[in-house]
């Protein structure tokens, strides 16, 4: 890698300067800030190396300034003084790390490693974006969701009653619509309704609607939901809050196919593919009396169990990605990037509000975030524990382990390494699934179609990974 190193004490510059070289890298150092700026504006760095306390521009004011030139840049501040509140400032104000002077080679290693480690994490998050309306519903890196990928495929094509089971912001209307998508009804109305947000009539005339003068105020005839998903599907979300007496109404619309309007004289034919969705133990629910045993037989022919977000952390690194690719949309910008370490604690999380909470605590730190790099001090408003010096990590993912070493190969930009290690991953993956291009694909978690293209990028043919047959 190129490395800038702006240091005004030229001893400690020149010594690490000789540790880069001697790891393989190609370093480059300044000891005026002034110069160390230009060096900067001139040329484009891999990392820069930047001394915290220098006689009149301090670390932190050439970190913004530097920022400004370079907003792409990764920037280390080398400091004497490693409390954690001078690198959480250091990090607020956009540094990708920091190293405590004198800088110990263990320690600057690790950095390296992870330097490359956080660049080629980028790349291949970015290998998983949605390309199709099953991939934009799903990250599904982790066994269990890819058995919930699997059902949801196997079910779509049918009209089979579905009945999702999960806890609260699991995404299971994500489900509902990527099973909606998925079938034949899918250029037809997808209709949801939180059985939880309305109570007595109003629930009742939101489902099958209500006929003039049904009740006070209602001044004309309304179509319930039910009418509204004629030919497609109908959601309800949380059945298991409808009161017993429209349990009774739901079960004939699902036996024979029909409704009858509040207020109404006559049976009304509707067409609907019926999913349900609870958070609820229904079986518990028919066993107290509280939710009818006929309705629950047809509404859980096909059940799906939804795994929370803290059983499947191998999720949360592609989920946290798109989450940030969506929240930047809306607000007109480019998606932040999250900092390994960062991200690592959100693998650490129990997650009890499953994704929802996940993408709240994502959206306050896009709102707090002001240099495109998600911190750990970005995540949380009273601040996660300190972490102690970052480690690097050994994978981005299932299957994609990153070689130890990466950072101090012989030579070469970021760019060439990231290549490089892309490749190890994809020829580790084709080795391991014999040149099995489905296989691959799942383990690593991205699309056919992605994985071709990268394939081809770099010149790796399936074929030479497969079995030669006798």
């Amino acid at each position: 890698m190129r490395i800038l190193i702006i240091d005004d004490d030229r001893q400690q510059a020149e010594n690490l300067a000789a540790l880069l070289k001697r790891l393989g890298h190609q370093p480059a150092y300044r000891v005026d800030p002034v110069q160390g700026l230009a060096a900067l504006d001139a040329e484009a760095y891999d990392l820069t190396l930047l001394d915290m306390r220098m006689p009149g521009l301090d670390g932190l004011t050439i970190l913004k300034r530097a920022i400004d030139l370079r907003p792409e840049a990764r920037i280390v501040i080398l400091t004497a003084y490693g409390t954690i509140d001078t690198a959480v400032d250091a990090m607020k104000r956009g540094a990708f790390d920091f190293l405590v002077k004198p800088v110990e080679e263990s320690r600057l290693t690790a950095l390296l490693d992870l330097v490359v480690q956080a660049a080629v994490m980028s790349r291949l998050a970015r290998l998983s974006a949605p390309t199709g309306p099953e991939d934009e519903m799903f990250v599904a890196a982790d066994p269990s969701m890819r058995k919930v990928k699997d059902l949801i495929r196997r079910v779509a094509a049918l009209s089979t009653t579905v009945l999702i089971h999960g806890e609260t912001g699991t995404g299971k209307e994500l489900v509902a619509r990527a099973i909606h998508l998925n079938s034949p009804r899918k250029e037809k109305p997808f209709v949801a309704v939180n059985c939880a947000n309305l109570q007595g009539n109003l629930l009742e005339s939101e489902l099958f609607g209500h006929e003039k003068g049904a009740f006070t105020g209602a001044d004309g005839r309304k179509l319930g939901k039910f009418e509204l998903a004629s030919g497609g599907t109908l959601f309800l979300d949380e059945v298991g809050e409808l009161p017993l007496e429209l349990q009774a109404k739901l079960l004939r619309a699902v036996q024979e196919q029909e409704i009858e309007r509040v207020g109404g004289v006559r049976p009304i034919r509707v067409d609907v593919r019926l999913v349900s969705a609870t958070n609820q133990d229904l079986t518990r629910m028919v066993a107290a009396g509280t939710f009818r045993q006929d309705l629950f037989y047809r509404l859980n022919v096909f059940p799906l169990r939804l795994p929370p977000l803290r059983d499947r952390p191998e999720d949360i690194p592609a989920l946290a990605t798109q989450i940030l690719g969506e929240l930047a949309a809306g607000q007109g910008r480019d998606p932040p990037t999250l900092h390994p370490a960062a991200l690592q604690w959100l693998r650490e999380q129990p997650w009890p509000g499953n994704i929802r909470e996940l993408r709240n605590l994502l959206e306050r730190a896009t709102i707090l975030d002001e240099d495109g790099t998600i911190g750990l001090d970005d995540l949380e408003p009273a601040g996660p524990p300190p972490a102690g010096p970052r480690l690097a990590c050994s994978t981005t993912g299932p299957g994609m382990a990153i070689p130890p070493a990466a950072g101090r190969e012989e030579g070469g930009s970021l760019t060439d390494r990231l290549e490089e290690s892309e490749r190890q991953v994809l020829v580790g993956a084709l080795e391991k699934h014999r040149g099995n291009v489905v296989a691959v694909a799942r383990d690593l978690g991205i699309p056919r179609r992605t994985l071709y293209d990268r394939l081809k990028k770099l010149g790796l043919e399936p074929a030479r990974f497969r079995p030669v047959s006798g």
